[in-house]
């Protein structure tokens, strides 16, 4: 059925369904990954001789040290300084006279001057390497991990099942259980426990998103919590000892536990431990050594891309890894902007998107 107003060459985009086929999951990664480097200008000058190169280069480190992420020879050529530093009504002479450089380094810097254009700033990834040495030589320093998020060879085959696993369970929660309300849930990676489901309430506030309750849901498992939710929660067994199901909806539990396809996931966070020792600044591997600590070390799937107060609840909470199924209009994460590269914030998770094969047939 076609919607009225839409363009007639344009396909209706649908929401993901069960039966569509999730195709991969690829990184949201900050711009600095994807962009083309900028190119700035700067001066430069044509050394006569290679001997003149060692006291030019020891004075130009120490008055005029610029260009860290290049290298500041190539051939005789030597890069002096941002042509942006130089006024309009200056002479490079009359800009390097104010740094009391010694006479022959000054009058080797003025010799065979031109303008160039370098790299802004060095390169992530590799491809972004081979480009900027088309017009500098520059820095490099290959990350094997960031170029695995950036091709998408970051996740193992089974990890990659798992992961696809609880994206289709998402979109099933929220036909199934939540009248269609965005859901989400939380895993602890290491043995892939489900710590906590929660379900976008009916009502219109913010401290109602799914994300919001999914993070009060986590601090339940903790002997914690804030939001006082009208809906049971499921009660730990007699022969639970060290997890605790404190988090986890009575609804989404008994709606799993009696689904054959589901029969093989386990459910259940880490009970709290002494927790005096945990620097809450610290990575996941707090998870490990001291307990849980709010969502430390957690992986987070939700059906929709989170608000950005739900992000920053999620930076908050310290979550490891935010995956989510479908874009949202005010999203903080991909779609309005991406709030986990922001570098000012004390902790920072990495962010994946399901992919769908009407993604694909619409690029």
């Amino acid at each position: 059925m076609d919607i009225a107003g839409a363009p007639p060459n344009k396909r209706a985009r649908k929401s993901p369904s069960l039966e569509e086929d999730i195709t991969g999951i690829r990184a949201i990664l900050s711009d600095e990954f994807d962009e083309e480097i900028p190119l700035i200008q700067a001066h430069s000058c044509q050394l006569e001789t290679k001997q003149q190169l060692q006291a030019v280069i020891q004075e130009l480190s120490q008055k005029l040290p610029h260009f860290q992420h290049l290298k500041r020879v190539q051939d005789r050529s030597v890069l002096i300084c941002p042509s942006s530093e130089i006024g309009v009504a200056t002479t490079l002479e009359q800009h390097l006279e104010q740094f009391a450089f010694s006479e022959h380094v000054l009058r080797a810097l003025c010799q065979g001057v031109r303008v160039v254009e370098v790299p802004q700033r060095m390169p992530r990834l590799r491809a972004q390497y081979e480009k900027s040495l088309k017009h500098w030589p520059c820095k490099f320093h290959p990350n094997h991990y960031s170029e695995s998020l950036r091709n998408g060879s970051n996740f193992s085959s089974a990890q990659r099942i798992f992961h696809k696993r609880m994206a289709q369970l998402l979109v099933r929660l929220s036909r199934d259980v939540n009248a269609n309300r965005p859901v989400g849930i939380c895993v602890d990676p290491r043995q892939l426990n489900i710590v906590s489901i929660a379900g976008a309430a009916e009502s219109s506030s913010p401290h109602e998103h799914c994300c919001m309750l999914l993070v009060d849901f986590v601090a339940r498992s903790q002997e914690g919590g804030a939001t006082k939710a009208e809906l049971p929660f499921t009660e730990d067994s007699t022969e639970s000892l060290d997890t605790t199901l404190r988090g986890i909806p009575k609804a989404y539990y008994d709606y799993l536990i009696k689904d054959e396809e589901y029969k093989d996931l386990t459910f259940g966070a880490e009970k709290s431990r002494d927790s005096k020792g945990v620097d809450p600044i610290q990575g996941s591997d707090n998870l490990a050594k001291f307990g849980p600590y709010l969502c430390t070390g957690y992986d987070v799937y939700l059906l929709q891309e989170p608000c950005l107060m739900c992000s920053m609840a999620l930076v908050h909470s310290r979550a490891k890894r935010v995956f989510f199924l479908r874009s949202s209009e005010n999203g903080a994460l991909a779609t309005r902007f991406q709030l986990h590269s922001v570098r000012e914030l004390n902790h920072h998770y990495e962010v994946f998107q399901f992919t769908t094969q009407e993604d694909q047939d619409l690029t």
